[in-house]
């Protein structure tokens, strides 16, 4: 069996974006709640930890500016705005280094053995968040965790090669922009079609250059889009790419912003589908490399529905075969309409055209 550390940072409950934000601070603390009454804390194979790690801010140099560090610091003295989506309150850059801590002590203790996968929550976003502070919306995001932890890694000894998997309904543009010209890092985004979402990238095109061309992919998906056609996109290019690649660590980055009862997005994926998600996922970590695994649950701003979603996600990777699968809306029926079918047929049809320039599995 697995053994699994669940990274619970009391310190995080602390941050609160504000009245009538949609990234909600209640979310933390509610869904540890619900892992306690479904058991999942109960499992003997499942820590939680509370690590007394700190990101330091060599860390953070490793991925950002030193305006965007500097930047965050002064704002957070008094708060104030990032911008007109991001309010930084008093104290939020302690906050920060102590979420990025979180997922750096997450890995390092996953590559060192102690642990075979790791889960975190987070209180604010990270993959938005791009080397400087470009002067548009930044959301949610303060550092990016996420290019953090793997730079983190592979300075330390610990990882040569990464790919991170990004589940959000939103491309991780900053974590592309990071990354763009490193063969080291395999980028795959799963995301809304960004004509329709923000941040209004990861076409299909958007492949790398130099030396990272070819280790960035993007899977861009029409509004609307069901379980069964999500869950088709994944399988025909994910599985190739991890056995090609041949990572030391797989970072997943799940969103519960895909459900279809998010206020800010427009999929039409229900709770059915983190289960299936999470354990195709785990089945080829575990098959690649050796099961080693950070699990980042990111976006949802429909409370509840974050809230059982991300406790699928963590209740799979625990090992727990009974789930508690709850809808907190009336899902949809039927299948896809055959326009999303045929789009999601095109897409993968382009892409696979495009990386069988740089992957022999799609030649």
């Amino acid at each position: 069996m697995r053994r699994v550390a669940l990274i619970y940072q009391r310190k995080l409950l602390e941050h609160d974006f504000g009245p009538g934000h949609p990234f909600r601070r209640e979310r933390l603390a509610l869904y540890f709640e619900k892992l306690r009454v479904e058991g999942v804390l109960d499992l003997p194979n499942v820590r939680v930890v509370d690590p007394d790690f700190k990101a330091s801010e060599d860390d953070i140099l490793l991925v950002h500016d030193p305006s965007l560090l500097n930047l965050i610091k002064r704002l957070s003295v008094g708060g104030g705005m990032l911008d007109a989506d991001t309010p930084v309150p008093i104290g939020t850059y302690e906050r920060a280094l102590i979420q990025a801590g979180g997922i750096i002590y997450a890995g390092r203790a996953v590559m060192g053995g102690e642990f075979d996968r790791a889960v975190q929550c987070v209180a604010f976003g990270g993959h938005h968040a791009t080397k400087a502070h470009y002067g548009f919306s930044f959301g949610f995001c303060y550092f990016n965790d996420d290019a953090i932890v793997i730079r983190h890694l592979q300075k330390y000894g610990y990882v040569r090669r990464a790919f991170i998997l990004d589940c959000d309904a939103h491309h991780g543009n900053g974590i592309q922009e990071i990354f763009y010209d490193d063969p080291t890092v395999l980028y795959m985004s799963i995301h809304q079609d960004p004509r329709t979402l923000y941040p209004g990238t990861g076409f299909i095109d958007e492949v790398g250059v130099g030396a990272g061309e070819g280790y960035t992919v993007n899977v861009p998906l029409p509004p609307g889009v069901d379980n069964e056609n999500y869950l088709r996109a994944l399988r025909e290019i994910f599985p190739p790419l991890m056995r090609e690649f041949k990572p030391d660590i797989l970072l997943f980055i799940v969103g519960a912003d895909n459900y279809f009862a998010d206020p800010l997005t427009n999929y039409n994926l229900t709770m059915a589908f983190y289960p299936e998600l999470t354990n195709e996922v785990l089945k080829i970590a575990d098959e690649v490399c050796g099961g080693r695994i950070l699990i980042r649950l990111g976006g949802g701003y429909n409370v509840k529905a974050a809230v059982n979603a991300f406790y699928l996600v963590t209740a799979c990777a625990a090992g727990m075969e009974k789930l508690n699968i709850e809808d907190v809306a009336t899902p949809p029926t039927g299948k896809a309409s055959s326009w999303i079918t045929r789009q999601v047929d095109s897409t993968l049809t382009q892409l696979k055209r495009i990386l069988s320039k740089y992957w022999a599995c799609f030649k």
